[in-house]
């Protein structure tokens, strides 16, 4: 059985284009032990610490290490006025935000939190969703944006994690 290839090839090219797929590999298994790394880490919290707010901000850290983010934050959903609460916040304006509330219908964290679907926004200023009181109010220009739910172990949707 011969095999033949797909498009012009001269002794010279076959090392480069070997060696291009192997650092497309490496790549690839790099940001794998990184994600792998993450959850480790994460997992490590979960058996270490009983304080749950200890435990979601050495999440929330790892999480955006592993996504590159210089900030992020905790939404959770208050039950009865029905409004995200910024619970736990990293980043250069976390005090400006630190227990601000906002309703859950605005924004990109509260369609996630109503959809319960994720969303990765690469230029959240022209996303007709994005809610830009928040970037008034701490001077802060969100520029890309990484939006999932919290949901409990049944599925209800308790806030978002953003970043």
């Amino acid at each position: 059985m011969s095999t033949y290839l797909a498009y012009p090839t001269t002794a010279e090219s076959l090392p480069n284009r070997r060696q291009s797929s192997r650092r497309n590999d490496d790549r690839r298994l790099l940001q794998r032990e990184r994600e792998l790394e993450a959850a480790r880490r994460i997992c490590d919290a979960l058996s270490q610490h009983v304080d749950i707010d200890k435990l979601v901000e050495r999440s929330l850290r790892t999480a955006l290490e592993v996504v590159g983010a210089e900030a992020g934050s905790v939404l959770l959903a208050d039950p009865d006025s029905k409004q995200l609460v910024f619970r736990h916040v990293i980043g250069v304006k976390a005090d400006q935000l630190r227990g601000r509330v906002m309703s859950s219908d605005l924004g990109i964290a509260g369609v996630v939190f109503k959809s319960g679907k994720p969303l990765v926004i690469s230029d959240v200023q022209r996303d007709g969703r994005h809610f830009p009181y928040i970037d008034e109010l701490t001077g802060y220009r969100t520029r890309d944006m990484i939006v999932a739910p919290l949901k409990r172990w049944e599925g209800e949707p308790i806030g978002c994690w953003k970043s």
